[in-house]
């Protein structure tokens, strides 16, 4: 007899641990209960929204002083075309194959070609609706003077801008500016045959 009431509570005790522990769990898509709010959905902020309790009313803040994102690395030739010229080695030089050009081409097509056009002929060649309207016209990439340049100040150029081009460092992805230095030397080449 004991051992019938010993069992008929262990059955009963796994039946209500069963039970109790079913009961605790979500219910389609939403939790029982939100312990901590917004914790499931955070609430977005748009650098747009207004804040009354921050500083200038904005929704987004600026980044503490001195902080640079992850696998930022800051250009250290800014404002030093020289040493950029003589420092910077172009990791893939000389290094023609299709899968370099064509993302290099990419790149240069995209923001080079409207005012370089698209054989890098520059000026009033480049036939361009853009380079057609401005005072100064933009020059050949494939003239005698940027073939005199070393690759390092070719990639400068290209990221900080020269004259009254802007830098493309916001367009062109770090790991991508090789490439279209190495374009821009292929087309060099191709405007010499």
């Amino acid at each position: 007899m004991r051992n019938i009431v010993n069992i008929s509570m262990g059955v009963a005790a796994a039946g209500l641990a069963v039970l109790a522990l079913s009961s605790c769990g979500p219910r389609g898509n939403k939790p029982n209960v939100e312990l901590i709010q917004d914790m499931m959905v955070t609430p977005a902020v748009k650098a747009q929204s207004y804040d009354a309790d921050a500083p200038h009313h904005r929704g987004m803040r600026v980044p503490p002083e001195g902080t640079a994102p992850v696998g930022f690395e800051p250009y250290q030739y800014a404002t030093d075309v020289e040493a950029a010229s003589k420092n910077l080695k172009n990791p893939l030089a000389g290094k023609m194959d299709e899968e370099t050009l064509i993302v290099g081409q990419k790149f240069y097509e995209t923001n080079c070609a409207l005012c370089h056009g698209y054989k890098g002929e520059g000026g009033e060649a480049a036939k361009s609706t853009i380079s057609a309207k401005m005072a100064l016209k933009p020059p050949a990439v494939v003239s005698d003077k940027v073939k005199g340049w070393t690759d390092g100040h070719l990639y400068h150029v290209i990221t900080v801008g020269q004259g009254v081009m802007g830098p493309y460092a916001s367009h062109i992805p770090q790991q991508y500016r090789w490439q279209v230095v190495n374009y821009i030397r292929f087309l060099e080449k191709q405007e010499a045959k």
